[in-house]
């Protein structure tokens, strides 16, 4: 077995054709989607860089791991047992080092490690990192492709696991496009406006003082808004033009056959949700949710449409499989596969967590999602919202106070998946909100700054942390 694993971060799934968007962005990425399964309702366990993939490598989500936000140092994974130290029976070692042990040649094409996040080099048989002589927004998934493509016809007859990351659309909004992204801009931007707030939403955002609001981008108009989402539009094209030269690779070699193929992402963006514009400002909705895609030839039928909820530590056990290994003792995912056979197996509700730009924890359920919020940072959350996002994914009206008792069975349910992952130990999450986000600190000091230079009034509800 062969498997490529696509890590594309910040990457929205309802910006992917197979997802819905009517624009011409994605061909390939929906070519993939058309010969394996799309998971219609796919989350992230924590939606941040580290998070996601301490859940992606661990089968466990960051309530355990620890690694619920990035930022901070973080050298170890909570519970990780190397098999260095406790062999094949170890109950909770990485997904990588597991193959690795069991003879398949792992190699990473990867800048995680330097969230920083020391544990993710732990295991790997190659790590090759573009990053390390360039700035992130240097490196496109040309220079990625650039490492996969002979590595791929040097280790053509290996078993292999070959993971890729994309780092595009984290840019910043004012990054100008690469010359791949831009040669398809005006074509994109012909196809009519995409969705983006309307005046009214708008007004009041330009109010706001926060991460990725329009103050801090200094995009104070809706044409600056309307560029923004084109950009990112644009960006998503170039990558799948990346993702095409790894499966066209894959075809050259006569590999593609027995090679399965992995597509998600760590979180979405938000684009006016919230009055964040490019970023993930905490467990909405539309950062939860991730695009993910797989194609096993032979194994799984084309064109399968997934509509059982599941999570990213889900996607470890399934690999696993592929490979013909059991599943570590302490892997809480469960295998896409056997949700696959058996929907009764999924999980009751998922649980995503946020510890970036606040401490946020979400449990979504039967169409309703379930906010709990410790630290809110520059927005105005409620510590407890309701949310019925089959009909209202952007979140955009408050049902608490309509569903009390729905919002107490969400609850109960909460407390029972946090006795089961936590169990008796300190919440991570509650650790963060304590020592205050490490995105909310960073803007914090940027906006502060702009207040004492007098660019800015202080805005009122945060007064006292702005004089």
């Amino acid at each position: 077995m062969k498997l490529v694993v696509f890590d594309i971060s910040a990457l929205r799934a309802d910006h992917l054709g197979c997802y819905g968007c009517t624009r011409p962005v994605s061909p390939t990425i929906d070519a993939l989607a058309h010969s394996g399964a799309r998971w219609d309702q796919a989350f992230t366990s924590d939606a941040t860089n580290a998070g996601t993939r301490a859940a992606f490598l661990s089968g466990r989500c960051g309530a355990e791991t620890g690694i619920v936000t990035d930022g901070q140092i973080t050298d170890v994974i909570c519970g990780h047992t190397p098999i260095c130290t406790h062999g094949l029976a170890a109950p909770r070692p990485l997904l990588h080092e597991l193959l690795t042990a069991h003879g398949v040649h792992t190699a990473a094409i990867s800048p995680a490690g330097r969230l920083p996040a020391r544990w993710f080099y732990h295991g790997w048989r190659e790590i090759h990192d573009p990053w390390s002589d360039r700035e992130p927004a240097e490196v496109t998934a040309r220079d990625v492709n650039a490492l996969a493509l002979p590595w791929l016809a040097a280790h053509a007859q290996d078993d292999f696991l070959l993971y890729l990351s994309y780092h595009d659309l984290c840019s910043r909004f004012d990054a100008p496009l690469s010359d791949a992204a831009a040669a398809y801009w005006n074509d994109l931007a012909a196809c009519g406006d995409p969705e983006h707030p309307g005046e009214a939403d708008f007004a009041a955002h330009i109010q706001l003082h926060a991460a990725f609001a329009p103050r801090v981008h200094q995009a104070l108009t809706r044409t600056a808004v309307w560029k923004l989402v084109h950009d990112y539009n644009a960006r998503i094209r170039a990558l799948d033009d990346a993702v095409a030269a790894v499966l066209a690779a894959l075809e050259t070699l006569h590999i593609a056959s027995e090679t399965a193929v992995l597509l998600f992402s760590d979180h979405g963006v938000l684009f006016g949700e919230c009055g964040c514009y490019g970023g993930h400002s905490s467990a909405h909705y539309h950062c939860a949710r991730v695009p993910l895609l797989m194609r096993v030839p032979g194994s799984i039928t084309p064109g399968t449409v997934v509509t059982t909820p599941c999570t990213i530590i889900d996607c470890m056990p399934a690999i696993c499989a592929l490979f013909g290994i059991e599943p570590p003792a302490g892997v809480h995912g469960i295998s896409l596969f056997a949700q696959m056979e058996d929907p009764r197996a999924a999980h009751p509700a998922i649980v995503c967590s946020h510890g970036q730009f606040t401490a946020q924890r979400c449990l979504i359920a039967d169409g309703w999602k379930l906010n709990r919020t410790w630290h809110s940072g520059f927005w105005d959350f409620g510590d407890t919202e309701l949310y019925h996002i089959a009909s209202d994914p952007r979140e955009t009206r408050n049902r608490a106070a309509d569903e009390p008792e729905r919002v107490l069975a969400l609850q109960r349910m909460l407390r029972d998946w946090q006795a089961r992952h936590i169990a008796g130990q300190a919440d991570p999450l509650a650790r963060v909100a304590c020592d205050e986000p490490p995105g909310f600190l960073q803007y914090g000091q940027a906006l502060r700054a702009r207040v004492r230079a007098g660019e800015l009034a202080p805005p009122p509800a945060y007064r006292g942390r702005w004089v």
